[in-house]
């Protein structure tokens, strides 16, 4: 028996919203399946797109509230990306870090093993504990590094 995609993320979800004593409900529920059928980082007002073509009397106070149950419930992490805040699927992720274009806005996610291991090595090295960690990077997107300059100067 295979369950539905998302199925364990509700479940969880649910489980948080009833050990807290906090209400499930109709918004709640539209707003989580909105999030997890997406696969990008979004910003509160991204999801509420995404949400108001189902449920357009659902407002960005809600879906802002709901993500921040999400993040608690360990579903959600937030993101702070260039002066504004993102989330990402979180439950069961694989740890990965990211590529940020400051032209666009693209994201790009990222594992390597050999990254975790120099990380880890020059931790050691200096008698580090480390507890987790973020890497962002940013730069130019294959797209936006092709195209010229609009002010003649690209900077870092």
């Amino acid at each position: 028996m295979t369950s539905t995609p998302g199925r364990e993320e509700k479940d969880v979800f649910a489980a948080y919203l009833t050990k807290n004593h906090l209400k499930r409900s109709e918004q709640r529920e539209v707003i989580l399946d909105a999030f997890l059928r997406s696969a990008r980082h979004l910003s509160v007002d991204d999801l509420l797109q995404l949400v108001q073509k189902r449920r357009p009397d659902i407002g960005r106070t809600t879906v802002y509230r709901t993500l921040k149950l999400l993040q608690a419930a360990g579903l959600a992490q937030e993101l702070e990306l260039q002066g504004e805040t993102r989330f990402e699927r979180e439950y069961k992720r694989q740890h990965h870090d990211h590529f940020i274009c400051k032209s666009c806005g693209a994201i790009f996610e990222f594992s390597s093993p050999e990254v975790e291991r120099i990380q880890d090595e020059i931790a050691d090295g200096l008698g580090f504990v480390i507890e987790g960690h973020r890497h962002h990077i940013f730069g130019l997107c294959r797209r936006c590094a092709a195209r010229p300059p609009r002010d003649g100067v690209r900077g870092r």
